[in-house]
């Protein structure tokens, strides 16, 4: 594999309105939800089903990071896309590790 996979003009702005969607959108919707509707998070934790897809969603996490940084698609350490995914969701992390590989053209 290459050093860095370089990504249109387009291709960049489509991920980083994914990126911002996650962030804001995706992640707004859960924080709003943890301040202002505290019981639906107690209810989704009582929830086999719902807790069944949460253990998952970190597990994969975890996966997801190794594997793009073994397949060289990402230069940021596990640990920092991991942090991403827990700040901003998969919708934020999987395109900001995708840019973060880019090196600018000057």
């Amino acid at each position: 594999m290459t050093d860095a996979i370089a990504y249109s003009p387009r291709e960049r702005a489509w991920l980083g309105a994914i990126a911002g969607g996650g962030l804001l959108i995706l992640n707004g919707i859960f924080c709003y939800c943890v301040v202002f509707r505290p019981e639906l998070l107690a209810a989704a934790m009582t929830n086999p089903i719902a807790l069944a897809f949460i253990v998952e969603a970190f597990v994969m996490t975890g996966v997801l990071a190794y594997l793009l940084r073994k397949w060289k698609v990402m230069r940021l350490a596990w640990g920092w896309f991991v942090g991403l995914a827990l700040i901003g969701g998969l919708a934020f992390a999987v395109p900001v590790a995708a840019l973060w590989n880019q090196k600018r053209d000057r």
